[in-house]
């Protein structure tokens, strides 16, 4: 089970998006707000964070930047019907891009494509008790 973060105003969507994730496997915090998701990222434990932002000047650059600067920071999708998103996703260094109008299922199989990447995968190490955990990058 790993922990996401949305990041979304809308009560409604977010909901909508929260019982998606969690039905994934997945626990689920909510932030309505940069500031308040600034403050759970920074906390740590997140394995990913969605970010719906309406306007590209929503806080959105800053947070990224802040976050970017972490010794782990977690991976951004960003989720945005802004004409300008696009720019912004590359600009933030998201890992990846959902176009609105979109459905939960989408948001979560952008959740588990980026979380698929890396996986940690379980290793025989041949005649030892216990088998090692190896992270392995995935193309």
């Amino acid at each position: 089970m790993r922990s996401i973060l949305l990041v979304e105003a809308d009560s409604i969507t977010c909901d909508a998006w929260s019982a998606a994730v969690i039905a994934s496997g997945h626990s689920v915090i909510t932030a309505s707000g940069m500031r308040e998701a600034w403050g759970v990222v920074r906390d740590g434990g997140i394995d990913a964070v969605v970010i719906a932002a309406y306007e590209p000047h929503a806080g959105v650059a800053e947070l990224a930047q802040h976050m970017n600067a972490l010794p782990d920071a977690p991976p951004i999708i960003l989720v945005s019907a802004s004409p300008a998103a696009p720019i912004l996703s590359v600009r933030i260094h998201a890992a990846a891009f959902v176009p609105k109008p979109c459905d939960p299922e989408e948001v979560v199989m952008a959740i588990e494509r980026l979380l698929w990447r890396v996986r940690p995968l379980m290793v025989d190490m041949g005649g030892e008790d216990e088998p090692t955990i190896e992270m392995r990058q995935l193309a």
